[in-house]
């Protein structure tokens, strides 16, 4: 079993480019927000679209199982449209190397991101080398993240990760954002295989 066929919705190609589209356009207006002065009559009618969007997208609400969103392999962070787009390069079974570039919508201040962004660009990355290592769904026990520098939007910055250990259940994990021959960010993890009756489309403890 491989990671693409646990994070599945079952979508052709054509389709998944589709939601490709839509998740990047979410994500180029967020940046868009981020970025934006104050306008009242702007922020007025957003909102009034916004409404419009969400009660539009109501009816299609369903499980965790039948949800797109996070569950199409064909894209980078399998279409995830709460995470930066990551784009892997490189990726086995004990490494992964890719690039990211955050826009405004992930900036803390002072043209930086976010301490929480790098975070959970780490909590992706390892996670998804962790379940590739352990061809079943994983789950965060432990996620350190050392900042080394800032890390600067706006530029393409590299992402790796590889696997330190397997013990059992237990899979550690490590990883850098570099931009450049500065490393931005060190990330340590430990990542625990789930059992047969926890994942997917239940709650678990």
């Amino acid at each position: 079993m491989s990671w693409e066929s646990i994070f599945s919705a079952g979508l052709t190609d054509d389709e998944a480019r589709a939601w490709g589209a839509m998740a990047s356009e979410l994500r180029a207006f967020q940046d868009a927000l981020a970025a934006a002065r104050f306008d009242a009559d702007v922020a007025s009618r957003l909102a009034d679209d916004l409404r419009a969007w969400r009660e539009r997208l109501a009816p299609l609400g369903g499980e965790e199982l039948e949800q797109v969103n996070g569950r199409v392999p064909q894209l980078p962070v399998r279409g995830h449209a709460m995470l930066p787009e990551i784009r892997m390069h490189t990726r086995d079974a004990s490494r992964v190397a890719g690039d990211v570039t955050f826009g405004r919508w992930s900036m803390g201040g002072g043209m930086a991101v976010h301490g929480g962004v790098v975070s959970l660009v780490f909590d992706e990355v390892l996670g998804m080398l962790a379940a590739a290592q352990a061809q079943a769904i994983t789950r965060t026990a432990f996620l350190r993240t050392d900042y080394r520098a800032l890390t600067p939007i706006d530029v393409e910055l590299e992402v790796e990760a590889w696997i330190e250990r397997v013990e059992g259940r237990k899979i550690t994990v490590r990883g850098e954002i570099r931009h450049g021959d500065v490393v931005c960010a060190e990330g340590d993890a430990l990542f625990l295989r789930l059992r047969p009756e926890q994942g997917l489309g239940t709650r678990t403890t």
